[in-house]
């Protein structure tokens, strides 16, 4: 006999698992300092690809200054300007993908913990036995001894 509790529970771990618990259950598989490095260390690589377009799509721009001056250019000065740019870059972009994915962590947090919460609650549901009576069906939550 299906159970009208059992059928409510799946439904709403149904719901989770397609919208929210594609990107949450999968995101909770980590400890939350792991998962916040591994996406760190992913925006940074990204923001360093990001920074060589940039830089090359820059260079491309002013190469007609940079071929007519290409003997008075400072060298070192320039090599220096470029690192600290890219070093500011990579910074913020590390803060800003640290901060955000520690949100995006905790806020999926109290989601988990329902969802498990359910899955507990089914697998006490289904672990319920049935009793067949001649009157219908009798579950042994009812049976008190």
């Amino acid at each position: 006999m299906v159970r009208e509790e059992s059928v409510k529970l799946m439904t709403k771990i149904a719901i989770y698992e397609k919208h929210q618990g594609r990107t949450e259950i999968p995101m909770h598989e980590y400890y939350k300092g792991d998962y916040v490095r591994i996406n760190t260390l992913k925006a940074v690589v990204s923001a360093t690809i990001t920074f060589v377009i940039v830089f090359a799509m820059l260079v491309l721009y002013k190469l007609d200054y940079i071929l007519a001056n290409i003997l008075k250019m400072d060298y070192k000065r320039l090599a220096v300007a470029i690192g600290l740019v890219y070093v500011l870059w990579i910074f913020i972009y590390w803060l800003f993908a640290r901060i955000v994915y520690a949100k995006r962590y905790e806020a999926s947090r109290s989601n988990i913990i329902i969802y498990n919460h359910h899955l507990k609650k089914l697998q006490e549901e289904s672990g319920r036995k049935i009793v067949k009576t001649k009157g219908g069906v009798i579950g042994d939550d009812f049976i008190n001894f």
